[in-house]
């Protein structure tokens, strides 16, 4: 497991600044040191992605990230709200859900964010709609997918929060597929983007305690692929994309949501539909980045 840094208050707060900046084209003035880019792949502080470059010209990493932002802990609990990073988990065969610390299963699902340490900032009603497309704690010139990037690849998302606004979809898009109305599973893998069934950390708005999302568990019931038998059917992969801020009956902010990519498994979509819905910033969810267009 990659060494995890600590930092005071005072750098805490540089990092909340520049880790949010976009990056442009990704034609950098300053190198990073921690980063190292190659063909097919990039080493970031230490840890090595497979990258994939798509038909559409997209290049994305093929793996989930893996990094642990300075003065973060992953945690193994996830009712911790103060942790905003936790260890991926497993299903056992009575239906638990158990957090995995161990190097392989970390390796092979990433840690699971909250928006917080994503974007090194606290998500509020006034800043919630300013990350659209930053580059958070992806590496320069990279950044944290938004709604438009995560379209292009599945071809269908939930409606937008404009005034008479639908449901959008971009038949054109690489892996739509009619019969899907979305994306599969099953067609990204094909083309090397190597979709991560590793779940989320479950929490509905800030007032609901997290959980690990254990329901439904694949099976032969709901699933076509027998390879993703046991693994949680509902995975989300974070956008930096805002839907709506919510507020309760008394008029307090309880949650805000943002557009994150969707998997559904059912007895239509056995094969896993792909398409844009929404959740929390304070879920958890499995991160990639996408590289900068040039």
């Amino acid at each position: 497991m990659k060494k995890i840094f600590y930092f005071s208050m005072a750098v805490a707060a540089t990092f909340a600044f520049t880790a949010c900046e976009k990056t442009g084209n990704g034609n950098q003035e300053e190198t990073d040191p921690n980063f190292t880019e190659n063909e097919g792949s990039f080493t970031y502080y230490g840890e090595t992605y497979k990258t994939v470059t798509l038909e559409n010209g997209s290049v994305w990493m093929a793996e989930p990230l893996r990094y642990v932002p300075e003065g973060l802990t992953p945690s193994e609990n996830p009712a911790d709200a103060s942790a905003h990073i936790w260890y991926p988990y497993s299903i056992s065969e009575d239906g638990t859900a158990v957090a995995a610390t161990d190097e392989e299963t970390i390796q092979a699902n990433g840690y699971l964010y909250d928006l917080q340490a994503v974007f090194g900032s606290e998500i509020t009603a006034d800043n919630c709609g300013s990350f659209e497309g930053v580059q958070g704690i992806c590496p320069k010139g990279w950044h944290i997918p938004t709604r438009a990037d995560y379209l292009a690849l599945c071809g269908y998302s939930n409606k937008t929060d404009e005034t008479g606004a639908a449901p959008e979809t971009d038949e054109t898009a690489q892996f739509y597929d009619a019969g899907y109305n979305g994306g599969k599973v099953s067609s990204f893998n094909d083309a090397g983007w190597n979709f991560v069934l590793s779940g989320w950390m479950q929490r509905a708005n800030f007032g609901a305690e997290g959980k690990y999302a254990n329901t439904p568990v694949l099976s032969e019931s709901n699933c076509s692929v027998e390879t993703f038998y046991g693994k949680p059917a509902l995975t989300y992969y974070m956008t930096s994309t805002l839907y709506k801020p919510v507020t309760d009956s008394e008029g307090e902010l309880s949650n805000i949501q943002f557009f994150s990519l969707m998997t559904t498994f059912t007895k239509t979509y056995t094969e896993g539909r792909v398409t844009l819905a929404y959740a929390s910033s304070v879920a958890g969810q499995q991160v990639r980045c996408v590289k900068d267009a040039e």
